[in-house]
């Protein structure tokens, strides 16, 4: 629009106004009074006309800021400004700027004049701490508070901590094959080899022989650590034999086939199965129990 003096702009938008947006009346006014048909297209006027509905100027940005007027710092601003932060101290200035209607370089310098200055957050974690060291999959319970991106305006430093999870996770395991998905099972604590047996011996192996899935089958799992130990090879050499395919089992039983460390391309959970959960888990604002929810579903 900067090819189009302020008195067409004006022209445009009171034409605009009478037309009721309607663009070929425009151009027809445009055509009776200018004699030419020069008007600018109909994306430019709708563009002009919303602009100074918002802005109550027909003038390019740069110009506007150039002629307006600067916001007075008056008492009353300063006490309204005040006020807000007081109420909401983890708005942000241009945020507030928006809500106040005030410029927010006028806002900054009330801010100013007002001493408020912005503080970080201070992120703690309880005194019980758990490490996880596993290949399992692991799902996040809880968002962080980005301290980076968190400010508190305040006169004086706030004595304000916030005090979450360091590493609040859910283990789950889940096995797929051709006859369907068994799973998922979330497992409380950190996975450990007795855990892990149990859970073959108590839900899974008698799920399989139940089903008739375990004479003529293969059984493939990770490199976890807690899948390695011998108790666990025990276990499935009894009811599998060689119809294994894992990490350090051939070093343990004769038969079987050993399982590279990484395997994406081989294991259907790896190259599908967490990406794809995760993806519906980490939707925005989804709480600790839609985690379980949306496993569940899908």
């Amino acid at each position: 629009m900067s090819k189009y003096s302020t008195d067409v702009r004006v022209f445009i938008v009171l034409q605009m106004a009478r037309c009721d947006e309607n663009v070929k009346a425009v151009q027809q006014a445009w055509q009776e009074k200018f004699h030419n048909k020069n008007w600018p297209n109909k994306r430019t006027m709708a563009r002009l006309y919303a602009k100074f509905k918002l802005t109550g100027s027909v003038e390019d940005d740069k110009k506007a800021m150039a002629t307006a007027t600067a916001t007075v710092v008056t008492d009353g601003a300063k006490q309204v400004v005040d006020n807000f932060f007081a109420a909401d101290p983890t708005r942000s200035v241009r945020r507030a700027a928006e809500m106040l209607g005030i410029k927010h370089t006028s806002l900054q310098r009330i801010m100013k004049e007002l001493e408020l200055s912005p503080y970080k957050i201070q992120v703690t974690q309880p005194s019980t701490k758990t490490i996880h060291k596993d290949d399992l999959s692991l799902y996040s319970l809880c968002l962080k508070n980005f301290k980076q991106n968190y400010r508190y305006w305040g006169r004086g430093r706030p004595e304000i901590t916030v005090v979450q999870s360091l590493h609040p996770k859910k283990f789950v395991w889940c096995a797929i094959s051709s006859h369907g998905v068994f799973g998922l099972i979330f497992i409380d604590g950190t996975p450990s080899a007795a855990n892990y047996r149990k859970f073959l011996d108590e839900e899974f192996i008698p799920f399989l022989h139940g089903h008739d899935l375990v004479q003529g089958h293969w059984f493939m799992q990770d490199g976890a650590k807690p899948h390695r130990m011998a108790d666990v090879f025990e276990v499935l050499n009894e009811h599998f034999s060689d119809r294994i395919i894992g990490l350090d089992y051939p070093s343990h039983f004769q038969g079987g086939i050993e399982c590279p460390l990484y395997l994406p391309d081989l294991n259907p959970c790896d190259y599908y199965l967490w990406g794809y959960l995760k993806s519906k888990s980490y939707e925005p604002f989804r709480t600790q129990n839609r985690h379980y929810n949306c496993c569940r579903h899908n």
